[in-house]
């Protein structure tokens, strides 16, 4: 038996078994990773939900709705009967766009073994509801007109091979490579001889968790030949986004049920102010003077912004929506800010970091004074008043770049906290920045009808998504390890939903001085 691959670059156990690249496997393009396939000249990827079922739904429709034993004996008898009883045997294939150009005779020759069985033909009059496909006229001259329950028979067919790893996927992948490779079109050398008995004996012979993906790979290579590319042979008009949008047309969405919004975390919101008086507590009695203290001020106000943030959060049900993760992703950036404030810990960076904020202060109010219609939520005089606080405007400069005059990974790499940029910063950032996939998570659900493809709709606001409070509470603790290395004493950490008093860490006396 042959071992499987080992797998480093997953470590969620469940995902073990998926076919997933690597980052280090996507060839850097400028700002771009590009897909691994990208370095495979001229390649024209094909679709197996969007073209390939469309074009071989006999096949998905008995793989679904009979036995496999039974079904997989069909698909053999179809193949042989193709290749020892047709004439031109070499030029057939059995996708419906191929199966168009047959005569009625060589039709009826491949299929006899499946119209010879009741089962299959109930099943296959589901066919009967596609108008479009190109081979109709064949299978009218089989089967029955259909009833309202073939439709079910036509969706589980969709939705059993509609995973193109699948078993049943798999099988009728298995189908088309076989076909080509009876007729001829397909040839091994003498030492593929083993894959070709594990083909010819499928699924019989050989370890499944080799052989299936290798029938996957081989059944890709052949797509040009199915939808003509590649030969001289006429087929008829391309029918797939016709049969998709005959489903559509002809079908009702299904809603995914909307999941019951999670309860208010009140427990939480209650440590987190807990936690912020506590925390205003220990300001008041490590503050030093009354002057400008950009260290002193920045550390408790990045942590105390955070907190802030995430009790806000947890009052209501924005601890569970979309609104969450943004507010995730800004307590995520505090976090590294104040990683690599502390690591640095030069009071030079303390004040910049401090003067970046008051320069943006001044660049927002200059902006809006000479606005014709100034927004609603911006108090002037509120502005004005924090753009002069450390000294008077005029004074002050205007950063257009980075505070620190690097990136937040940058950052982050520097104060060794890359962990927390690489688990938070991409997935909260599309919340932020409105990216599709905060777009497709908060704003639309799926439809589970196959035949539209388990296509998005919109759905009413999600308010249950997985809560941001175990992470914020995760993040917050952190942050105040990274106070306490600054100013030692305080003690209370976030638990359970509670505000608890622990040991403090202990503090490098060397990285103190």
């Amino acid at each position: 038996m042959k071992a499987r691959k080992e797998k480093p670059h997953i470590r969620v156990e469940r995902f073990s078994d998926r076919n997933i690249s690597p980052l280090e496997r996507h060839p850097r393009v400028g700002k771009t990773l590009k897909n691994p396939f990208s370095r495979i000249p001229s390649m024209t990827p094909r679709s197996w939900v969007n073209e390939c079922i469309p074009n071989v739904l006999w096949a998905c429709i008995l793989v679904s709705a009979l036995e496999r034993t039974e079904c997989l004996s069909l698909f053999r008898s179809a193949i042989i009967n193709a290749r020892e009883r047709v004439k031109n045997y070499e030029d057939t294939f059995i996708s419906h766009n191929h199966l168009a150009r047959l005569a009625n005779e060589d039709f009826d020759i491949i299929f006899r073994n499946v119209f010879a069985s009741k089962p299959a033909v109930t099943a296959l009059s589901a066919l009967l509801l596609v108008d479009c496909l190109p081979d109709r006229a064949h299978w009218e001259r089989h089967l029955t007109e259909p009833d309202a329950q073939h439709w079910q028979v036509l969706s589980r067919a969709v939705a059993d091979t509609f995973d193109h790893q699948s078993q049943k996927a798999t099988d009728v992948r298995w189908l088309k490579l076989m076909h080509m490779v009876i007729m001829g079109r397909v040839h091994f050398s003498s030492a593929q001889a083993e894959f070709v008995e594990e083909l010819r004996l499928y699924p019989d012979k050989g370890d499944m968790r080799a052989v299936r993906p290798s029938i996957r790979a081989a059944e890709i290579a052949f797509r040009t030949f199915e939808f003509g590319e590649e030969s001289k042979i006429e087929l008829p008009k391309r029918h797939s986004e016709d049969f998709w949008s005959e489903m559509h047309r002809k079908t009702q969405c299904l809603p995914e049920d909307q999941p019951r919004p999670h309860e208010t975390p009140k427990k939480a919101a209650r440590a987190l102010l807990d936690i912020a008086q506590r925390l205003a507590d220990h300001f008041h009695s490590t503050i030093s003077h009354t002057g400008i203290d950009a260290r002193h001020d920045s550390s408790f106000g990045l942590t105390l912004y955070s907190i802030q943030l995430l009790t806000e959060a947890s009052i209501m049900y924005n601890h569970s929506a979309a609104l969450g993760r943004s507010v995730l992703r800004t307590i995520v950036e505090c976090f590294i800010a104040l990683a690599y404030l502390t690591s640095k810990d030069d009071p030079a960076l303390w004040l910049k970091h401090r003067d970046y904020g008051s320069g943006q202060a001044k660049l927002a109010f200059l902006k809006n004074l000479r606005a014709e219609g100034v927004p609603k939520f911006i108090d002037l005089d509120r502005l004005e008043r924090q753009a002069n606080e450390d000294r008077w405007l005029e004074f002050s400069d205007i950063n257009l770049g980075s505070w620190s005059e690097l990136s937040l990974r940058a950052m982050a790499e520097e104060a060794n906290v890359k962990d927390i940029y690489d688990s938070y910063l991409d997935i909260c950032s599309s919340y932020v920045h409105g990216n599709w996939a905060a777009i497709r998570d908060a704003s639309f659900t799926m439809c589970w009808n196959p035949l539209h493809r388990f296509h998005r709709i919109p759905a009413p606001p999600n308010l249950a998504m997985s809560s941001i409070i175990p992470d914020g509470s995760s993040l917050i603790d952190r942050m105040l390890d990274e106070l306490a290395k600054l100013y030692p004493g305080f003690k209370y950490r976030l638990s359970d939903g509670h505000a608890v008093e622990v040991e403090e860490p202990a503090v490098d006396q060397e990285e103190q001085v």
